[in-house]
């Protein structure tokens, strides 16, 4: 029989029962879904805000929330000189669609990779970054629903930590250049979600009210877009 290791149950029990708030991320722990206490430290990138300094190599981190209990996919880049190091992890999540065949041996676990860019790929990476408006000054005051469909990249970068967003539907995401990128060196097999269509998209990027907590509903939470990172959090049962 299929047992869930007791640490990830907990942490699945808390992601139902508990308010998301501030432990601090420091490292990968598992899959993003039995992560909720340190999810927010995680997007907002406070480990490499502690780390980032003059002296600290050039890093990334660009995550993809896809309605988070049902796809999300991190991408950890690290500047290694001659190219850079890229840790992967696409979480399938804990809610599956109707009529989908589900093997529950997938259920909490994520998929995972390591893979190494050259130099000229890393280039490429950071040019369509620029290109896509990652290190324009972010757009302060946006809201991100666990729900919806974003993009939330970070890093330090020449000694300074950034962070911004784009959110779908937007002009913003209409302009991402560095997703392509990331499909074509994908190893993990799985596929990106389509996204949903504008209108849908609007109603995912807020927090129903009056619902209840459960496994095919969790709590759903918002984070802000501030000029020096992510503000705050708000839940909703």
């Amino acid at each position: 029989m299929f047992r869930v290791p007791d640490r990830a149950t907990t942490c699945l029990a808390l992601l139902l029962v508990t308010m998301i708030a501030g432990c601090a991320y420091q490292g990968p722990t598992g899959n993003v879904i039995s992560q909720q206490l340190i999810w927010i430290s995680y997007i907002s990138g406070d480990d490499i805000r502690a780390q980032c300094s003059d002296r600290a190599p050039d890093s990334y981190r660009l995550i993809y929330n896809a309605d988070r209990t049902r796809h999300a996919r991190t991408y950890d880049i690290l500047d290694v000189r001659e190219g850079a190091v890229v840790e992967q992890m696409v979480d399938r999540g804990v809610v599956f669609e109707s009529g989908r065949s589900v093997d529950i041996r997938q259920i909490g676990v994520p998929v995972q990779d390591r893979f190494v860019l050259s130099a000229a790929e890393f280039a490429e990476l950071e040019a369509l970054l620029r290109a896509s408006g990652a290190f324009d000054p972010p757009p302060v005051g946006l809201r991100l629903a666990s729900r919806g469909f974003y993009w939330i990249v970070s890093g330090c970068r020449d000694g300074r930590f950034f962070l911004t967003a784009f959110l779908h539907p937007s002009e913003r995401f209409e302009r991402i250049r560095f997703a392509s990128f990331l499909e074509d060196h994908d190893r993990t097999g799985v596929r990106f979600p389509i996204l949903p269509q504008p209108g849908r998209a609007r109603g995912m990027n807020r927090c129903p009210r009056g619902q209840a907590s459960n496994a095919n509903n969790a709590r759903c939470f918002w984070v802000e877009v501030g000029e020096d990172g992510l503000v705050g959090t708000r839940t909703v049962d």
